[in-house]
């Protein structure tokens, strides 16, 4: 593919923070909306004058641990969305890698992300929603999806075949596909090279696909004839349509001639709950899915922050789990007293008695 791409002019995006009310983007990137911002829900502490100190400081911990992790998932979230989701990793690569097929991959697959290329589908603006968690062009979906890549190594390994790098401008026509095909339980029919969908399969849509391989053989054995269509999934298009739409998955899979791939995932709860898109040789392919899984690795890490957010969650854990036990230990002293309060009042009418 040979397409001149431009970074649109929206580069300082900043992300103001009030982390009482509302993390914002102000200058929103191309394809994104006034939809795009993250409501921060803070807990205030309000002293307990029937619990004891212990517990009401540790009630007011766990606010606080829990405040904390809100805090920080909200910053993560608009800092996502102030980026563009995945738009902004490919930005990044188009801005800074000095090896010139990257650079141009990554810059039409920006382009096609934020709305901005010129094969942009006329239903970008109704289905895509550039940088929310669930749509496919989220980071987190990013990621979701390098299983698939190991998958598909896998398959093309056990069949003999060679297996194709990976085209960042395919990814991006993948992900607008899913984004597509979680409304529409149908292909959007917009970018040339071929496609698989699946719902319901996020961890492995690929087995789903392959499961077609069953339908194949005992096709072939009935009539030989079909085998010459094994490594040509276009000329069992064209020979019968029908009977492609029930092996396609399988044979595009394991076409030989396959130049470049690239997965996506929806994970809108829609007609159902997630969308899987599989596209190939839309583009020329730039990166190796080695190289493409740690580039994606990195960005995820830097834009997700997992270690933080798992060491901010363990927080609230350990804090819920020494509220748990003042709490415990709260009852257990309050029901001594109680007791010997009790005992204190059955000694007292006892001495009245004998008194009496």
């Amino acid at each position: 593919m040979n397409k001149k791409w431009m970074i649109s002019a929206a580069a300082a995006m900043l992300v103001a923070c009030n982390l009482a009310g509302v993390v914002q983007a102000d200058n929103l990137p191309a394809g994104m909306t006034a939809e795009n911002t993250v409501t921060v829900n803070k807990k205030v502490f309000v002293r307990n004058p029937k619990q004891s100190a212990k517990v009401n400081a540790k009630r007011k911990a766990l606010i606080n641990a829990e405040n904390a992790l809100s805090e920080l998932q909200a910053k993560i979230k608009g800092q996502e969305l102030a980026t563009g989701g995945a738009s902004g990793f490919f930005r990044r690569i188009a801005e800074s890698s000095s090896d010139d097929a990257k650079k141009q991959d990554a810059g039409y697959a920006y382009n096609l992300l934020t709305g901005q290329a010129e094969d942009t589908p006329n239903w970008y603006g109704k289905y895509v929603r550039l940088g929310q968690s669930t749509d496919a062009t989220s980071v987190q979906n990013l990621y979701k999806a390098l299983p698939y890549y190991d998958q598909f190594i896998k398959l093309r390994q056990k069949n003999g075949l060679s297996v194709p790098n990976v085209s960042l401008s395919t990814i991006a026509a993948a992900m607008l596909d899913a984004d597509y095909s979680s409304h529409v339980m149908d292909h959007a029919r917009h970018f040339d090279g071929s496609e698989n969908l699946a719902w319901n399969s996020p961890e492995d849509p690929n087995s789903a696909w392959m499961s077609e391989e069953s339908i194949w053989n005992k096709a072939v054995a009935k009539n030989p004839s079909l085998a010459q269509y094994k490594h040509d999934p276009y000329g069992m298009m064209q020979a019968d349509a029908s009977y492609y739409e029930k092996v396609g998955h399988y044979l595009n899979l394991i076409a030989p001639k396959m130049e470049s791939i690239g997965y996506a995932l929806n994970t809108q709860k829609n007609q159902y709950d997630d969308t899987e898109a599989f596209d190939a040789d839309y583009a020329n392919a730039s990166y190796s899915i080695a190289e493409y899984k740690t580039a994606v690795t990195d960005y995820y890490n830097e834009i997700e922050k997992p270690d933080q957010v798992k060491a901010a969650k363990a927080k609230v854990k350990a804090a819920k789990k020494s509220l748990q036990s003042a709490i415990k230990q709260s009852k257990k002293a309050k029901s001594r007293r109680a007791k010997a309060k009790k005992h204190y009042r059955r000694v007292r009418r006892h001495n009245r008695n004998r008194r009496n």
